[in-house]
């Protein structure tokens, strides 16, 4: 388990370190995309942007671009591999391939913490929003990351045996950043407490952006996270494994 752990470090520095440009391309693309959101809206409207929530936005934000590594990546290296004709000698290490995955998401997230803590300096400098760090939002935070990771065994899954996700990706990207910034989990109506539970992410990122800006937080939140959590993670899990079984009886794990 530590030898994989320090394998896969050293892919991830080895690969920003030989690819700055594509790193430093990265980063200015994400920021780039909030900045003509947030001016676009703002000439559109002629008003001030978020309606004294503008803290919250960066947040959504913030947790978009931390799940989009952890979630991408899994997506991502899966078709990389696949087209690099390696996919194969992955799947066949001495350690579960979803293990394998999970720690590659894991490593993803680790290298990207500085990049994005970057990019959220810079947006917090041109929105002058704001909020407070506290040690409890390390729970929800958790959840997040966690729940981002079985979304993206998720979407591994899919790409084990059609191999080329990268456009799904880019619509499961959006309709995340969609789902985390509109409040589905504070909706009234037992519906959308169901939808919080099932729909990926909507609880845990109203948990902690409730934890951040210090308002006060349901048990019921609380559950629909944990819930959420175990449903995706559960899911994810069960199809990728299914996904594995599946690809290595039809002999497509060398294929493109």
């Amino acid at each position: 388990m530590i030898g994989l752990l320090i394998a896969e470090w050293r892919r991830m520095v080895v690969e920003a370190v030989r690819y700055p440009l594509d790193t430093i391309s990265g980063m200015v693309t994400l920021f780039m995309l909030f900045v003509g959101l947030f001016y676009g809206a703002r000439y559109i409207t002629q008003s001030p942007v978020g309606g004294g929530r503008l803290d919250t936005v960066v947040l959504g934000y913030a947790v978009w671009m931390l799940m989009m590594a952890a979630t991408s990546d899994m997506g991502w290296q899966i078709q990389n591999e696949a087209q690099n004709g390696t996919l194969e000698q992955v799947m066949l290490v001495p350690w579960s391939s979803r293990l394998v995955f999970l720690v590659r998401g894991v490593m993803a997230i680790a290298a990207f913490l500085v990049p994005c803590a970057i990019i959220i300096a810079g947006l917090l400098a041109i929105t002058h929003a704001h909020f407070v760090w506290t040690p409890v939002a390390l729970v929800p935070m958790g959840l997040v990351l966690a729940t981002a990771w079985g979304l993206g065994l998720l979407v591994a899954s899919l790409g084990l045996l059609i191999k080329r996700v990268g456009q799904m990706m880019q619509i499961i990207q959006f309709l995340l950043l969609f789902v985390i910034i509109a409040p589905i989990a504070v909706l009234a109506g037992v519906g959308w407490h169901v939808v919080a539970m099932l729909v990926p992410l909507t609880a845990q990122v109203t948990l902690l952006r409730d934890l951040l800006n210090g308002a006060a937080v349901s048990h019921w939140v609380w559950l629909e996270a944990i819930v959420n959590f175990a449903v995706t993670m559960a899911a994810g899990l069960v199809l990728f494994g299914g996904a594995d079984r599946l690809a290595r009886r039809r002999g497509i794990l060398g294929h493109y």
